[in-house]
């Protein structure tokens, strides 16, 4: 990592802080910078732009977090956010423009959607943090954050009514109503089909493919069937 990706990083960890859900946190911030390493091998791409996106994509979760009305939208603070730190660093004005655009279009409970093949893998690198073992384990580090349900199933038309502003891709409003079944069935279990590099969906089908059986397992033990 040259000197200034380290100092970028170094400025995404200030940002996220002790505060930020374990997963949110820096670790999660380095998965999705390696992932996205990965997915841009062999691609015609900035990989420079893919880099600082992947590490400054979620530098204003705290804000977004901390507002109980569900309307700040951490996608575009963040990019607010990293615009002045890039200038100071002296990017010039079109590589930041690539850079912010990769950072707002990097979350799946939005309408905007990547156009660059960069923005394609800083999305495809973050989604793919939803599923497999490490989607387990961040489901229930959410679910410790916010006071959710380790177990909960529900009409899931109702609820996008009532919690998700009437859209299965809408923002969540309560996050003390939300489980892992539920966001399993609103957002990770149809990742797959959202996703755009050939790579990240071969990875994505496995890892579904075992956080759908973990689920299983979890609602027969809840059931009390085995």
């Amino acid at each position: 990592m040259n000197n200034k990706l380290q100092q970028i990083k170094e400025f995404a960890q200030k940002h996220l802080g002790k505060d930020q859900c374990s997963a949110h946190s820096m670790d999660h911030v380095m998965r999705v910078f390696n992932l996205a390493n990965t997915l841009a091998k062999g691609q015609k791409v900035d990989l420079e732009v893919i880099q600082i996106a992947a590490l400054l994509h979620d530098i204003g979760g705290a804000q977004e977090a901390n507002d109980k009305s569900g309307k700040t939208d951490h996608a575009l603070v963040s990019a607010q956010m990293a615009d002045p730190f890039l200038r100071k660093l002296g990017y010039n004005e079109e590589k930041i423009q690539h850079i912010k655009d990769c950072i707002e279009t990097h979350r799946y409970r939005t309408t905007r959607r990547p156009k660059t093949l960069e923005a394609k893998i800083v999305f495809d690198a973050d989604k793919l943090e939803t599923v497999g073992a490490i989607g387990v384990a961040r489901a229930y580090a959410w679910v410790g954050k916010h006071n959710a349900y380790l177990y909960r199933k529900v009409d899931i038309k109702k609820y996008a009514d009532e919690n998700l502003g009437g859209s299965l891709k809408g923002r969540i409003q309560d996050r003390s109503k939300h489980s892992p079944q539920i966001n399993w069935e609103t957002k990770d279990k149809h990742i797959v089909n959202y996703l755009y590099t050939p790579q990240a969906k071969k990875i994505a089908k496995a890892r579904k493919k075992y956080f759908e059986q973990f689920l299983d397992k979890l609602e027969r033990e809840i059931q009390g069937k085995e």
